[in-house]
């Protein structure tokens, strides 16, 4: 029997539209979804709702959404809404809280005792890699879920150390929650849904988004954690607007100091140098913040593997000369290296299973 209850909140979420600015308020006067519906065309609402939300409570009715919970239930897409219990805590008490959320994965991800956000450049340092993968692992070793956004570089960084610690992580999308963005991540998100990790987003699935949706992601991401952590970012990007939002919230900011010339530790190294974010050079101060013990660190930086044995191809060899500690894209590497680009690629697969090379964002490449 289809949830009369989830078709009205499923109702009330297109009505606001994405975002829902203005969720908490309206629920303050109507009470529920199924309050609102039931005033349409008995009550005046031009003051609380806008003329587009006016059309919408006019012309769409909860039955049209019989079909959307069917085929959540189809795709294994729990639907969430604001009144459950499975619906995160964090975000409930919020006036911009999405009315639905639609999730993959394990949903008690979204209720972890402590949680942190992790964020930062889509294209990093490998600097920034580094220390994303050195401080997403001991939070991830000591319980915490690790909150981000499933994009490139250092979102991928933190779910994949919560992965290699079996640990919680919840990856907040900016499109339709069947689609993952890059497509390059949906193995991690596989990773991350099979083991205890979630995939949410507001997006239904099937449902069209723009650049906005990835804003207002941001959003999610700082209230779904109890502090924010800013590994790389720089002075004017989507990083900064989700620091915007944990202020906005009263979450806690950390940042990582970086290099005074690199562009890229620019937005983290104002938050510093403005008092607007702690220093975290580990998880040590995030740890105490969050009222857990840190365990004792034996080295500041990850441990590297130990280069195994095994008899190279001569492509390998020169790909492994031209390799520097600072990462290099495809094309670079094939010119220093004298190989085409075919042969380069076959190298740096050969060398990176072999221990000798680290693939990093953006389909670059260091010595490990």
């Amino acid at each position: 029997m289809t949830d009369r209850r989830q078709l009205e909140w499923l109702w009330f979420s297109a009505v606001l539209g994405a975002g829902a600015a203005h969720c908490g308020q309206v629920l303050a006067l109507y009470g529920s979804p199924g309050e609102l519906y039931d005033a349409v065309g008995k009550e005046d609402m031009s003051g609380l709702l806008t003329p587009a939300q006016l059309r919408r409570c006019e012309t769409l009715t909860p039955q049209r959404f019989e079909p959307l919970l069917a085929r959540c239930e189809r795709m294994g897409i729990r639907v969430l809404c604001l009144d459950e219990e499975d619906y995160p805590a964090r975000l409930a008490p919020l006036s911009d809280a999405p009315p639905v959320l639609f999730c993959t994965g394990d949903v008690s991800a979204l209720s972890q005792p402590a949680a942190v956000a992790m964020i930062g450049s889509r294209r990093p340092s490998s600097y920034g890699v580094e220390a994303a993968a050195l401080i997403g692992s001991q939070l991830a070793q000591a319980g915490v879920c690790l909150v981000s956004g499933l994009a490139d570089g250092l979102d991928s960084e933190a779910h994949k150390a919560a992965v290699a610690a079996g640990a919680p992580t919840v990856g907040v999308l900016g499109t339709a929650i069947d689609k993952t963005y890059p497509a390059i991540n949906r193995r991690l998100r596989s990773e991350m849904e099979q083991g205890c990790g979630a995939v949410i987003s507001e997006f239904a699935p099937g449902e069209a988004t723009g650049a906005g949706g990835f804003l207002l992601r941001n959003r999610l991401i700082a209230a779904l954690s109890d502090a924010v952590c800013v590994v790389e970012a720089r002075q004017k990007s989507g990083t900064m607007n989700t620091v915007n939002h944990a202020k906005r919230y009263g979450r806690t900011v950390f940042a990582v100091p970086g290099a005074i010339f690199s562009p890229l530790c620019g937005g983290t190294n104002q938050l510093l140098d403005e008092g607007q974010a702690h220093a975290a050079s580990s998880a040590a101060p995030i740890l105490r913040h969050l009222g857990i013990e840190p365990a004792p660190q034996v080295a500041c930086r990850r441990e590297r593997p130990a280069t195994p044995k095994l008899n190279l191809s001569a492509e390998a060899k020169a790909m492994k000369k031209a390799l520097t500690s600072q990462a290099q894209g495809l094309e670079p590497l094939a010119k220093a290296a004298g190989l085409s680009a075919g042969q380069a690629l076959a190298a740096l697969m050969e060398l990176e299973v072999s221990g000798i090379a680290v693939s990093g964002a953006g389909g670059q490449y260091r010595r490990a």
